[in-house]
């Protein structure tokens, strides 16, 4: 036994010393050293750094989806690009290495043995395919990169050949790599290249999906919401601007989640936005194919018989080299990188919505209902209100000594208004509340644009004469001027309820799309405005002695019979925008008429609910896509939710009539 172990112990030790000999390091300094040794491992370095990025995006990649925090999204960010980056580096440096052809040198096959490993590290992990929208149309830029790449690889491989039966292990670990990044080309290529010809058989194929939608497999419970949620996304495909399909099922998407509860509803919803999300940005949609199942089980089956013939024709020979150390352990951890996206796969909703009709014997009916009731607990959007308090946020302390610092600098009130912002819980009675306006809503527009944002509330409830100047000026001096109403009357009035509670949020939530996200509201002028209310809301404020309460006094002043004077010295400073513009007497105006009421919440919550359906509707589609990436929010699903009831026809002939 200790001749085994003085055996092994001195292969390890002449592995390494015959590094150091042939580098020429061993009779040089300690700087030369370094260098040598950065000469000998920088490759596998790059290599190491790569994989980690790659586990970082596998792990991290879909929480995008559920989180909006900009920790999240940093890491992703930088993983994403990261990972390509160390890839190409060190293929780079892969090119101008001397590789040594002698007989008794096994460095060779190692290091050429890398470099369809790195093909395989380009092609990015199943859970993101795409960091932003705009990457979806790099599927071509992609292809060419691919056969540069594979050109690249293929030249090593050549420069490092000799007849070996190690150099086997080239075309299992070279079939594999192309493979991933052929994945990867083929989800982004497949997200817009939808066929837009309308045949009888797209006809056939949706009344087989509605019928599955509507009788469904009544030994599975909660499965026809799966079916429901991909019929209405494959039937709208939310993501494309031109989809012909749309209008032709409007009114069968509809009746599927009429009679369904609120929570049910927004559920369906989630599930829709979800698949949009697995269509943007991973590889989802061509992974639960008959082709990609089978790509995806060749290429893992080619990574293990890599692993395996390096273990028969490597390791138990030289186990103690650090080369074979380092490439053994990176194939175990690009096999169970693999393992894990595998098993990753079957945790999926497109598995129960594509292959529900495959589990027919017990046992696979048994694995079906646990899939279904495990996906019903997850996760599927950060289900939360970003709330932002114009009052609050003006009454503030200045903030630590590093805003101070800031604000010498210009940017204090930049970052006051980034973190400012909180976040609370998305409640269940708002989804009820949000339904039913909408719904009332639709009596009124008939499939047709959403083109107000307070008037149909207003008509429902009378008089209401005095409030409509509120709503016809400016779109985000009217968010403001109602926000800060709302904020006024919420802590006036003594009468609690459910509809106040929701105006609150709701009022909150468009005051934090105002100030952090205004392309959602289709502003350009929204940081002007906020800038100028700002001012003349501190002026307010400064007249206030310091002694007294400032948020009781404030509220009072608001909510009182005398009239708030607006000094005008300033004017000749104000833009054309926001000149002329009196925010605290509209304000008050507004408060005296919302309190005078007996109606108060339900007028309130219902015009807010009107001003989030016009933004969601008029909002770009890219910003809704976009959102995806950062959390979801309210006003995607709102806008989800009124598309399906639009009328495609009927918006394209009021679109004729107003230019005629």
């Amino acid at each position: 036994m200790m001749t085994m172990i003085g055996t092994t112990t001195g292969v390890g030790h002449h592995a390494t010393v015959k590094s150091m000999l042939r580098s020429g390091c061993h009779h040089k300094g300690w700087a030369s050293k370094m260098m040598c040794l950065w000469d000998d491992w920088s490759i596998q370095l790059f290599v190491l750094l790569g994989f980690i990025f790659q586990i970082v995006l596998a792990v991290l990649g879909s929480r995008r989806k559920i989180s909006s925090a900009d920790s999240t999204r940093f890491f992703i960010w930088a993983s994403y690009l990261l990972a390509s980056y160390f890839a190409t580096l060190a293929l780079g440096k892969l090119t101008v290495v001397s590789f040594n052809k002698s007989e008794e040198e096994y460095d060779t096959e190692l290091k050429a043995l890398l470099a369809p490993l790195i093909l395989l590290q380009l092609g990015y992990p199943d859970s993101i395919t795409a960091y932003s929208v705009e990457d979806n149309r790099l599927s071509t830029r992609r292809v060419l990169n691919l056969i540069l790449t594979f050109s690249f690889v293929v030249w090593i491989l050549r420069r490092s050949w000799k007849t070996s039966i190690q150099m086997t292990l080239y075309f299992p670990m070279l079939v594999a790599g192309i493979i991933k990044y052929g994945e990867t080309i083929w989800a982004l290529s497949s997200v817009y290249d939808e066929n837009t010809n309308l045949k009888q058989e797209d006809f056939d194929q949706e009344k087989e999906m509605y019928s599955e939608a509507t009788h469904f497999r009544r030994e599975i419970p909660n499965l026809e919401i799966f079916l429901k949620a991909y019929y209405r996304f494959d039937c709208l495909k939310p993501h494309l601007a031109d989809w012909l399909k749309q209008p032709f099922f409007l009114k069968r998407r509809s009746m599927l989640i009429d009679q369904s509860s609120p929570e049910d509803v927004f559920l369906i919803t989630d599930m829709e936005l979800g698949f949009m999300y697995d269509v943007l940005y991973t590889k989802a949609p061509v992974l639960y194919t008959g082709c990609g199942i089978a790509l995806r089980v060749l290429g893992y089956f080619s990574l293990l018989l890599t692993l395996g013939g390096f273990v028969g024709l490597f390791f138990e020979k030289h186990w103690r080299d650090p080369y074979i150390i380092y490439t053994f352990g990176l194939l175990v951890g690009v096999a169970l990188l693999e393992t894990y996206q595998l098993l990753k796969l079957f945790c999926s909703d497109w598995v129960i919505v594509r292959y529900n009709k495959l589990f027919k014997n017990a046992m696979l009916l048994k694995f079906l209902k646990f899939l279904v009731k495990r996906s019903l607990k997850k996760e599927r959007w950060s289900n939360t209100i970003p709330q932002f308090n114009f009052l609050d946020f003006c009454q503030a302390d200045r903030g630590p000594w590093l805003f101070r610092i800031l604000r010498f600098f210009g940017m204090g009130d930049k970052f006051r208004k980034r973190w400012a912002p909180n976040s609370v819980g998305f409640p269940e009675y708002l989804k009820g509340f949000l339904l039913e306006d909408i719904k009332m809503f639709e009596t009124k527009r008939y499939g047709l644009p959403f083109r107000k944002r307070g008037e149909w509330s207003l008509d429902i409830h009378e008089p209401v004469d005095n409030l409509k100047g509120s709503i016809e000026m400016a779109f985000d001096r009217s968010i403001i001027v109602w926000h800060i109403a709302t904020h006024v009357c919420y802590y006036s009035c003594n009468k609690n309820s459910k509809r106040k509670e929701a105006s609150k949020l709701i009022s909150n939530y468009m005051m934090f799309l105002l100030v952090r996200h205004p392309s959602m509201l289709s502003l350009t002028t929204a940081d002007l405005t906020f800038s100028h209310a700002y001012t003349k809301f501190m002026k307010f404020l400064n007249r206030i002695p310091q002694h007294q309460h400032r948020k009781e006094k404030v509220l009072e002043v608001l909510s009182g019979p005398e009239r708030v004077q607006e000094s005008d010295s300033e004017g000749s400073l104000e833009t054309v925008i926001t000149r002329g513009w009196n925010l605290l007497e509209e304000a008050q105006e507004l408060v005296r008429e919302l309190e005078s009421r007996t109606d108060t919440w339900e007028l309130v919550s219902r015009v807010w609910a009107e001003m989030l359906c016009f933004a969601a509707y008029n909002c770009q589609r890219y910003h809704h896509l976009k959102l995806l990436r950062r959390g979801g929010g309210i006003i995607t699903h709102v806008w989800l939710l009124l598309t399906h009831k639009t009328d495609k026809f009927k918006t394209i002939k009021s679109r004729n009539i107003e230019i005629e």
